[in-house]
């Protein structure tokens, strides 16, 4: 197995050749199929991401959610601690000094009561495994919420082409609950 910091290297050049309209068709059949699962689970506090330009575009699925009036968080990171705050609007939302999308309200959710996390990633294996950007962040928010509160249900999200066979794992690697991409959902718990 290539060492993580190479997997991650071909995970990015694999996106960046996904063309605009794959990328935009695909986003649009995750939100549609994110949004069946969720009815379906009827969570009342969700746990989201903002994408950055080379992941799954789920702001459709962000705004759906804030009409269902179901309780909307995102992680907010300050040093290596991460927690999640709560949005009311997409207008809730702007840029950190390091560039990365930041609500700009500061109130904490009860993580307690958090229901399901969706969870960005380079890339995903049908058994939960998850490869991240490489600073550990979700994967010790995980482990931490996984103690907090055992119901928690963790998604990973992604395109089609980060669903690999296999990603390289080390101890402190958190596992997804379940991963939806398009085309697929693959349960693990």
């Amino acid at each position: 197995m290539e060492s993580k910091a190479n997997f991650r290297l071909a995970m990015k050049e694999r996106l960046a050749r996904m063309g605009e309209n794959d990328r935009r068709v695909e986003s649009q059949i995750l939100v549609r199929e994110l949004k069946k699962y969720i009815d379906e689970k009827q969570p009342r506090s969700i746990g989201i991401y903002i994408p950055f330009k080379d992941e799954p575009n789920i702001r459709p699925l962000i705004e759906w959610l804030l009409e269902k009036k179901c309780t909307v968080s995102m992680p907010h990171v300050q040093k290596a601690d991460m927690h999640f705050v709560h949005i009311r609007t997409l207008g809730d939302i702007g840029t950190s000094v390091m560039g990365t999308p930041e609500s700009r309200e500061d109130e904490r959710v009860n993580e307690r009561s958090m229901d399901i996390i969706l969870v960005p990633g380079r890339a995903f294996t049908k058994e939960g495994n998850r490869m991240g950007r490489g600073n550990g962040g979700y994967d010790r928010w995980i482990q931490e919420q996984r103690k907090r509160n055992t119901e928690t249900k963790f998604i990973g999200v992604c395109f089609d082409c980060q669903l690999v066979q296999e990603v390289p794992v080390e101890a402190h690697d958190e596992k997804v609950d379940a991963v939806r991409t398009p085309s697929k959902l693959c349960i693990v718990y």
